[in-house]
């Protein structure tokens, strides 16, 4: 990806000099990315597995051979919000010991240990980038702070796994500062997502979530569009530098504006 301009960010696709890989786990789903695709030669659709290291491997050397081995912005942007029990607060686990281990281990797997596999298998090419980028999509939910005053006691596994990759981001930060590679965690703020749709879609929950979020922000009305989290996000990436590499940072690039 080149050097930006002084202008607000496109998606990164919109100019064909960009090379964008978007890592999927199968075509089969992925009806309108393909269509994007279709129309746009600079978009690459890579097949892999995040929970195999190997797959990675695979897919790492696949999007080396388009690039010349290197890559400048790396995206962690693969999650789940884990099992059905992910409505439940903390106490609603007791005497239900085995849910709870369920509920903390698969939101592990899917949101920190397969973005672990991710970076390492993916880190030698961004070494030989010129942006030298990892940015790790997280979430309000990963926030003690956002947790405490919204008084939102659920999402138990998904919070902490999103939390712990909060650290694991920083702990890469401060490990790879001296080849000049730069991280940061990002929330890309409440996003009319498909999946936040099928939550956030029932009028109950939407109320729900709009008084717990009224405690933070009593000016929001409802989630963001998908493009205005993207171009907000962009801004960011483009931004960051070596001073805010390893933080955990806003769709606004700051700490406190979530939506």
């Amino acid at each position: 990806m080149p050097a930006a301009d002084t202008d607000r960010p496109r998606p990164k696709s919109v100019d064909p000099k960009n090379k964008v890989f978007a890592l999927i786990r199968s075509r089969a789903t992925a009806g309108p990315l393909e269509e994007l695709a279709a129309k746009r030669k600079n978009i690459h659709i890579v097949v892999t597995d995040m929970s195999n290291p190997r797959k990675l491997d695979e897919a790492a050397a696949e999007v080396a051979k388009v690039t010349g081995g290197s890559l400048d912005v790396l995206i962690l942007n693969a999650g789940s919000a884990g099992p059905e029990t992910s409505t439940l607060p903390p106490s609603a686990f007791h005497g239900r010991e085995d849910a709870l281990e369920n509920e903390i281990h698969e939101n592990i797997k899917n949101n920190l240990l397969s973005n672990i596999y991710l970076v390492n298998c993916f880190l030698g090419l961004v070494r030989n980038g010129v942006e030298k980028k990892i940015v790790f999509v997280s979430s309000q939910c990963g926030d003690v702070e956002f947790t405490r005053v919204t008084g939102l006691a659920t999402l138990l596994g998904y919070s902490v796994s999103k939390a712990g990759m909060n650290v694991i981001t920083t702990k890469f930060g401060a490990e790879l500062a001296q080849e000049g590679i730069k991280t940061l965690s990002m929330s890309p703020g409440w996003v009319n997502t498909d999946a936040a749709k099928a939550v956030t879609g029932d009028p109950e929950i939407r109320k729900f979530m709009l008084n717990a979020f009224h405690k933070i922000d009593p000016t929001v009305e409802g989630p963001i569009s998908v493009d205005e989290s993207v171009t907000d996000q962009l801004q960011v990436i483009q931004n960051l530098t070596e001073a805010d590499s390893g933080k955990f940072l806003t769709h606004h690039g700051n700490h406190d504006e979530w939506f």
